[in-house]
C-alpha cells in the first residue's frame, strides 16, 4: 500500500504556497523517491482471485494474469465489484478503491479531505435529501447535508438507490463527493505524470516526468519535476512551453522553487474543467517533447 503518511508530507510541506522555498521541492523530491521505493505488486491476491473468477476463470490459475494486470483500472474495479454480489453497499465500493487505485476514501472522509463545495450536485442533494424524508427540492436539512462526512453521504445516496450501482455510476458518485475521478486517473496510467492528492500518491511511476500535487482541499495546485526528468533530460527546470501555457490559464512560476502554482480565487476546489484543461496541457507537454 502506498504510504499516507508520505503522501501528506508531500502535500502539506509548502507545495500549496505562492512563496514555496527550494527546500519544499527538495522535500517533495525525497517524498517522491521513498515512495517509489515501496511499490509493491500491482493487485493483491484477494483482488487477482475474484477478477480471475470473473472471468471465468479458477480462482488459483494464473493463465490470464498478464491479461489482467494490462486492463485499465476501471475494468477491474467491476470485476472485483461483481464479488460482491448484485447488491453492493458503500464500504465495499470503498474497499474495491482501496484495492485497486490504492486510495483510501476512508481516510479522505475521516480527514475531511478533497473537494470543497457550497453544495454537492444536485442528484446528490436530492438523495440526501429524500434520505432525511424531506422532499427532492426542499433545502431545509442542506446545511445538515453538507455537514455529514464523505462517507456518510455516500452511503446515504447508495442506499437510496438500493445499492444498486454499477461500477461506472459509483466512479461518477466518487467524484462528485470527493473529487476523485477514477476514470480520469485509469486513463492516466503509463501517461508519466504522477498525481498526488488528498493527502495520498493517486498515479505514480518510476518513469514519471511531472508531478501534479493538490492541496488537500484541491483549492491550490503546484506542478514540478522528478528526478527521472532530470535523469532523461540533464536539467530539472521545468520546460518553457510548459510554463508558458500554464500561466496563460492563471499559473504562476515559482523561480526559486523551480514549481508552477495556481489557488482558486473562489476558494472553492478546482473545478473539474479547469483540471482537464491542466491535464490536457501536461500530457500533450510529454507526448511532443518527450514522447519517442
Amino acid at each position: 500500500m502506498l504510504s499516507i503518511l508520505v503522501a501528506s508530507v508531500a502535500l502539506t510541506g509548502g507545495v500549496g504556497s505562492a512563496f514555496a522555498q527550494e527546500t519544499t521541492t527538495i522535500s517533495n523530491t525525497q517524498a517522491y523517491e521513498v515512495q517509489q521505493n515501496n511499490q509493491d505488486a500491482k493487485y493483491s491476491k484477494k483482488v487477482m482471485k475474484a477478477v480471475r473468477v470473473s472471468l471465468g476463470v479458477d480462482a488459483k490459475s494464473t493463465q490470464s494474469d498478464n491479461v489482467i494486470e494490462q486492463m485499465p483500472k476501471v475494468k477491474v474495479m467491476d470485476h472485483y465489484l461483481s464479488s460482491f454480489g448484485k447488491k453492493i453497499k458503500g464500504n465495499e465500493v470503498r474497499l474495491a478503491v482501496e484495492e485497486i487505485f490504492d486510495i483510501d476514501l476512508n481516510y479522505v472522509s475521516k480527514m475531511d479531505y478533497g473537494s470543497k463545495l457550497a453544495i454537492y450536485p444536485s442528484t446528490v442533494m436530492e438523495a440526501l435529501r429524500v434520505s432525511l424524508k424531506e422532499e427532492p427540492t426542499s433545502i431545509t436539512q442542506d446545511g445538515r447535508i453538507m455537514g455529514m462526512t464523505k462517507n456518510e453521504v455516500m452511503d446515504r445516496y447508495i442506499k437510496e438507490h438500493n445499492y444498486s450501482l454499477s461500477g461506472e455510476e459509483s466512479r461518477i458518485l466518487i467524484n462528485q463527493i470527493f473529487g476523485v475521478n477514477l476514470t480520469g486517473i485509469s486513463n492516466l496510467e503509463h501517461m508519466q505524470l504522477a498525481i498526488s492528492s488528498k493527502g495520498q500518491w493517486i498515479v505514480k511511476s518510476d518513469t514519471d516526468l511531472f508531478v501534479l500535487a493538490s492541496s488537500l482541499d484541491d483549492v491550490d495546485v503546484s506542478i514540478y519535476t522528478t528526478p527521472y526528468f532530470k535523469e532523461l533530460t540533464g536539467s530539472d527546470q521545468l520546460p518553457e512551453t510548459l510554463k508558458n501555457n500554464l500561466m496563460k490559464i492563471g499559473f504562476t512560476y515559482n523561480e526559486e522553487a523551480n514549481l508552477l502554482y495556481y489557488k482558486n480565487p473562489t476558494g472553492e476546489s478546482v473545478p473539474d474543467v479547469f483540471k482537464g484543461q491542466v491535464m490536457g496541457i501536461l500530457i500533450n507537454t510529454i507526448m511532443a517533447e518527450y514522447k519517442n
